[in-house]
Order: C-alpha cells, then sequence, then structure tokens
C-alpha cells in the first residue's frame, strides 16, 4: 500500500464513533479504539480500530469522493461469494456511510503481492506458485457472476489511452519522440480495429487487480481494493496484472536485454497456469489488452519521471518497454 502517516485521528470524530458503534454491534462483547496513526493512501485515508488485546483489526477507510466508498462497499459484498474454502477471500464489509465516504472493512496485516515475489525471486517454483494462487483467485472472482459472450469494445480502450495521455501532459509531451511510443500506439491502434466487436467472454471484472491489491500468506490469497467493474472483457484483469509483473520483477534482465515473447515469460505462464488458461476469443485479444496496459502504464510513469528522477520507476519504464518490444518488435 502506498501511504503516509497521518496524525491520529480523533475518536470523536462522527464516522469513527459510528464505525467503532458498528464493530461493537456486530462482535458482541468487544471494546474498539482507534489504534495507531491513520495513512493517507492513494484515493482514501485509513483509520486503524483494533479491540483491546489486538485480536481483530478493521480499516475505517475515509474516500474524499463518496461514490468510490459506495463502489468499493458494493463490491466487497459481490467478492463475499468467493470461495474462502479454497483458500480465496475479499475482506469483510461491516459498514457504510456513503454520505460521509466512509467505509468500513476487515483489516489484514498480510504481505502484498509484490513483497512475496521479491521475496521469492531466487526460488523459481515458489514464485510460480505463488502466481499460480493469484490467478486461482481471480479464476473464482470471475465466477461469482455471470460470464457470457460480448462484443470486444475497442473504444474503450481508445477513449481510456485519450483521457490518459490528456492528464498526463509532461510525460506524454517526452514520449511523443520515442521511437517504441509511437509504433505501440500505431500497432494497438491497428489491432483494436481487427478485433472490434469479437465476441470475448466477459463479466464483472476487479478493475484495478494489480501486484499491491493483492494479499497473500501461506494458506490465503485476499483480493483488495476492488471495483467490481461490471460487462468487461474479462482478459482485461489478467493483462493488468501481467503488465504490472513485468515492470516490477526483480530479475527480467533477459526480458529488458532481448525481446523475449509474452508467452515464454514465467509470469504469464504462471498467471495462466493458476487461472486455467485463455479461451481462443481471450487469446486472441490478450496482446492488444497488455499492449494498452503498458502504455497507459508507461505513461504514468513517464508523467512521473518528467518531474522528479527515480531509480525504480526507471527499472519499471524499462521493464515496460521490454514488453512493447516484444509485441511490436525492435524497429
Amino acid at each position: 500500500m502506498n501511504a503516509d502517516v497521518l496524525p491520529r485521528i480523533q475518536t470523536s470524530d462522527h464516522r469513527v464513533r459510528d464505525a467503532i458503534a458498528a464493530l461493537e454491534a456486530r462482535f458482541p462483547g468487544t471494546v474498539w479504539t482507534v489504534s495507531g496513526d491513520s495513512q493517507q493512501c492513494r484515493k482514501s485515508r485509513v483509520v486503524f480500530l483494533a479491540t483491546a488485546d489486538g485480536a481483530q483489526r478493521a480499516g475505517l477507510k475515509l474516500y474524499a469522493d463518496a461514490r468510490a466508498a459506495r463502489r468499493q462497499g458494493e463490491a466487497l459484498l459481490y467478492g463475499a461469494a468467493v470461495d474462502r474454502q479454497r483458500g480465496h477471500a475479499v475482506p469483510a464489509f461491516y459498514h457504510l456511510d456513503a454520505d460521509a465516504g466512509a467505509l468500513l472493512v476487515e483489516w489484514l496485516d498480510a504481505p502484498h503481492l509484490e513483497t512475496v515475489l521479491v521475496r521469492s525471486a531466487l526460488n523459481p517454483a515458489r514464485h510460480r506458485q505463488t502466481l499460480a494462487r493469484v490467478g486461482a483467485w481471480l479464476r473464482d472472482f470471475h465466477s461469482v457472476g455471470r460470464v457470457e459472450p460480448a462484443p470486444f469494445d475497442a473504444e474503450r480502450y481508445r477513449r481510456q489511452l485519450a483521457t490518459r495521455i490528456a492528464g498526463a501532459e509532461a510525460g506524454a509531451g517526452v514520449l511523443a519522440a520515442d521511437p517504441l511510443w509511437g509504433r505501440s500506439r500505431a500497432w494497438l491502434e491497428r489491432q483494436l480495429g481487427h478485433q472490434d466487436g469479437t465476441l470475448v467472454p466477459s463479466g464483472c471484472i476487479h478493475g484495478d487487480f494489480t501486484f499491491t491489491n493483492v494479499l497473500v500468506t501461506p494458506d490465503t490469497v485476499t483480493g483488495i481494493d476492488i471495483w467490481a467493474e461490471p460487462d468487461v472483457a474479462l482478459v482485461e484483469d489478467l493483462a493488468r496484472m501481467f503488465v504490472y509483473l513485468a515492470m516490477g520483477d526483480t530479475f527480467p534482465l533477459r526480458a529488458r536485454i532481448g525481446a523475449v515473447p509474452l508467452a515464454g515469460r514465467r509470469a504469464q505462464q504462471a498467471l495462466l497456469e493458476g487461472y486455467g488458461g485463455l479461451d481462443p476469443a481471450s487469446a486472441s485479444v490478450w496482446e492488444t489488452v497488455v499492449c494498452y496496459e503498458a502504455l497507459a502504464r508507461w505513461l504514468a510513469l513517464s508523467d512521473r519521471l518528467a518531474r522528479r528522477g527515480s531509480f525504480s520507476e526507471r527499472w519499471k519504464r524499462a521493464g515496460l518497454r521490454g514488453v512493447l518490444t516484444s509485441i511490436v518488435g525492435r524497429g
């Protein structure tokens, strides 16, 4: 979780009082208090609540946009059907005050997928097993709702990329002179034209499936920060995770030096192994959606790098360039 520590919020805040009341009603006989400093995340401020013995914890997420709190709450209720018996879960939903933008959820002290993968970077078997478990979680989540063929919406990706370009003025200016950026955009546009309307399995997707939005323990994989976007090609979740993995993999040197086919990358192999593979329709649009996701991430990184230098973000950018080179070639 990308977060900054903030001063402790006061228990007198009505949102905190309401959250404590909801917890004590749900868990009779317990007493809850604010625990430690709050944290500012990308879209919310998190206030930590705990019982006196620390055995139970909850997170009160305060959103500036009340609609975000409502959507996250609805997504948790939807995801509650994920089968915990298989070691797959989403955080428990406790309370929502949509007007105040306050969402109360179970708080889990578990490492993010990114951390687990870094720790297992030198253990290929464990690395693959972890990603396969994550792929299986996603398959379970996708199976909660109805999945049916729907036309591939090429305009969705054109529109989203245009919006991102408009919002990343500093980064877009730098990328405009990069030959790989130009070739990749042209390749994407051609593929979107070819595949528009292709019937692909579609349904409710996670919507922000990245390596910081999955928690992994030896027993359980838990998806967090779910948006539950309806009627989207399921392959989008997989493509987004794959691109984040390509950015953050600790030892992807071969992929950065030479154009390694996507199918030859261990992240793709392990994710799809756990997911159960791609059906032919999804396989036909896979590289297209991966290309879009790589361009979207590259835009965000370049915009940040135009304002502030960072070795880690340059490393991530190299990973993205490797993905795009694998798709469109070196030119």
